[in-house]
């Protein structure tokens, strides 16, 4: 149980904060955006889903961090499902390039926290 919470509440901790980012920028997620605009807004979603792994794994309590693959497998099918459904975006490869991997690492950053502690 401690697992599955983890990992919806990491999902919901990287997808929250992305709603936002595009919420309050006013910027469509599917739409091309300034250069500038889409990186700080890729750093943005990579920090986020580093969060998210680790906040998922610390929840979780696992040493092998599966909430993290959970959230990264979350966060990855979130980006082919909306490739299917919408016109293929920025926003949606970079979740699936970058975003979903950074979730794992997040992960797996806990679990050497972990192990580096008498």
């Amino acid at each position: 149980m401690r697992v599955f919470s983890g990992a919806v509440l990491g999902y919901l901790l990287f997808a929250g904060s992305a709603v936002l980012l595009f919420h309050i920028t006013g910027h469509d997620p599917h739409a091309p955006a300034s250069i500038s605009f889409e990186f700080g807004a890729i750093v943005f979603g990579m920090l986020f889903a580093l969060l998210a792994g680790y906040i998922a794994s610390v929840i979780g309590g696992r040493p092998n961090y599966v909430a993290a693959w959970i959230v990264g497998g979350l966060i990855a099918l979130g980006a082919i499902v909306s490739m299917l459904l919408t016109v293929v975006s920025w926003s949606q490869v970079t979740a699936l390039i970058f975003m979903a991997p950074a979730a794992v690492i997040g992960g797996r950053t806990y679990v050497f926290t972990k192990k580096s502690q008498p």
